[in-house]
Formats: C-alpha cells, structure tokens, sequence
C-alpha cells in the first residue's frame, strides 16, 4: 500500500486536514479530517510502500497499546483511507 502522491496534510489551527484536489477544479468538497494518531501514522507512511503489519510494528513501538487493539485500529483506518481513495495497493 502506499498513500497517494498528490495528497499532503495539513496541520491548521487543532485539526489536521488531508484535501483531494479535483482536476481542473477548485471546488474543495473531498476533505478528510484526521486524529492525532491518524495523523501521526500518515506522516510516517509518507513517500512510503507499506504493509498493515508495518503499520502495526510501529504504532506499537510508539504507543502503549495491545498489538490486538493496534492491529484492529489500524485495519479500520486503512479501510477507510482506502475507501476515501486516499491510499493505493500497487
């Protein structure tokens, strides 16, 4: 998986904000907002290929959390990235 290239977060005021720019638009409609921890994941996945496990290894290294809980967490957030077209899986 990897996250898609023309896509960057934005950290504005207390939210961090992912925007999917349309072609040939300047109609702001796709805009995901993420956690701390969301946005914490994203910047290491950043120009990056990775696995769920990986993803997994390192939210475990930095957190405090069960590999159970982290592996259930991270999962829904790449199925959610995933269904907002925000990462690929070449």
């Amino acid at each position: 998986m990897r996250i898609k290239e023309d896509l960057v977060l934005r950290h504005i005021g207390d939210e961090y904000i992912v925007i999917v720019p349309n072609e040939g638009s300047v109609d702001l409609t796709e805009v995901y907002t993420l956690n701390e921890t969301s946005a914490w994941i994203w910047k290491q996945l950043e120009n990056k290929d990775f696995t769920i496990d990986e993803v997994v290894k390192l939210v475990t290294e930095y957190y405090d959390v069960d590999r159970k809980v982290a592996t259930n967490d991270v999962r829904e957030l790449m199925d959610t990235l995933r269904r907002g077209g925000l990462i690929t899986e070449d």
